[in-house]
């Protein structure tokens, strides 16, 4: 384990006796709401995003040391996505070593390590929010041009896919045919987007 996580985090217990009690699951909003009801985090945080950040990896520090703990001693799975946070039981035979690292162990280590709580600041969070921003935004025009082409939002077409849908568009919706320019134009701006963002992955 790593030796920032020997050191308990005050949420710990609370965090437990919550989650138990909420068998369905607790969003993460709504868990430090209910901490916050109880005493155990501020109501209120420092101006800025730097409190909120604060907060957040304080839960989410004493999550992953409950997480391997739980796994360890009790075999009880504890399942962290912002929106979802439960227990759930699992065999013998699923509890598995809780060392092996799994999709989230990039995140894990980061929220284990208390060091990253004291040096982060507000010009850290602002950068982090930024980053986010900047790949929603992305994902959203992307399903937008997936949609401009014919294609499902939610779908992760082949490339070749989305040449077809484009040169069948493009084809029907040419000026020179009788299309409508502007729809014309929109096509081949989805598709300059995606060409974009298939060369970056």
């Amino acid at each position: 384990m790593d030796n920032d996580a020997m050191y308990d985090n005050p949420l710990i217990p609370s965090i437990l006796s919550l989650l138990r009690a909420t068998p369905d699951g607790v969003s993460e909003h709504g868990l430090i709401k209910q901490l916050q009801q109880t005493g155990l985090l501020a109501e209120k945080e420092p101006a800025g995003n730097l409190g909120l950040f604060q907060k957040h990896f304080l839960v989410m520090n004493a999550l992953y040391q409950l997480r391997d703990r739980l796994l360890q001693e009790e075999g009880v799975v504890l399942h962290i996505d912002p929106l979802s946070i439960r227990l759930t039981s699992c065999g013998e035979e699923d509890r598995g070593d809780s060392s092996t690292p799994s999709q989230d162990e990039p995140l894990r280590r980061y929220y284990l390590e208390w060091d990253n709580l004291a040096r982060t600041s507000e010009a850290d969070v602002a950068a982090l929010l930024q980053g986010f921003w900047s790949r929603f935004h992305a994902f959203d025009q992307r399903a937008e041009a997936l949609q401009q082409l014919g294609l499902a939002p939610d779908e992760v077409p082949s490339w070749s896919t989305i040449q077809r849908n484009y040169r069948q568009l493009i084809a029907q919706h040419h000026p020179d045919k009788g299309g409508e320019p502007a729809r014309f134009i929109r096509i081949r701006e989805a598709y300059e987007l995606l060409q974009r963002l298939y060369a970056r992955a």
